[in-house]
């Protein structure tokens, strides 16, 4: 997708064109969510490894037949998770078997859950919303146990699309330093 911008400042009027990416889209009957990697939440802290690659997540939820938007960016994951999010996402669009039907990060606020049919296909995903991912109306969307569930229709074209938009928004904010080796469990 092409989009266009138009300086109109008086000593420089020009016309600039970039590529600009879609960002990573999932929509429903009421609903379309858009994903994406807005920053570091700490740019300049290289030397510890989990502060370096915390990303700030943005999520827009807006009606597909209205005029309500809404838009929330808070820390939501680190690099290496959202690595495995888009990994595990890969794999169900090409209906490989996963570890686990659900796939989430450090900070519980953003979780995917999948839906199947009774053939075991994956038809769908959930995507749960917690705290300040959280949409400000209870109105337009329900919520139960303080998590609002949205459900998506996800065939393999989509799933990979929404995968390959949010590798590349994580392109822009790489793993800084290596990924802490799990302690065990004791």
């Amino acid at each position: 997708m092409l989009a266009i911008g138009y300086n109109q400042h008086p000593c420089f009027s020009s016309i600039q064109i970039w590529e600009a990416e879609m960002p990573a889209t999932l929509t429903n009957d009421r609903f379309q969510i858009e994903m994406s990697v807005a920053a570091y939440e700490f740019p300049d802290v290289t030397d510890d490894a989990y502060d370096a690659n915390w990303l700030v997540i943005g999520i827009a939820l807006q009606l597909v037949y209205g005029a309500w938007r809404w838009r929330v960016e808070d820390a939501g994951a680190l690099t290496w998770e959202l690595q495995d999010c888009i990994r595990w996402l890969e794999r169900l669009s090409r209906g490989e078997a996963v570890e686990s039907e659900t796939c989430g990060f450090s900070e519980p606020d953003i979780s995917f859950e999948t839906i199947r049919n009774e053939d075991g296909e994956i038809i769908g995903l959930t995507m749960n919303l917690m705290d300040e991912f959280q949409p400000p109306t209870k109105v337009l969307i329900p919520r139960e146990n303080n998590v609002v569930s949205l459900r998506f229709h996800t065939p393999p074209d989509v799933l990979r699309a929404f995968a390959e938009s949010l590798s590349a928004d994580l392109a822009k904010f790489p793993q800084r330093g290596l990924r802490p080796v799990a302690a065990p469990d004791m």
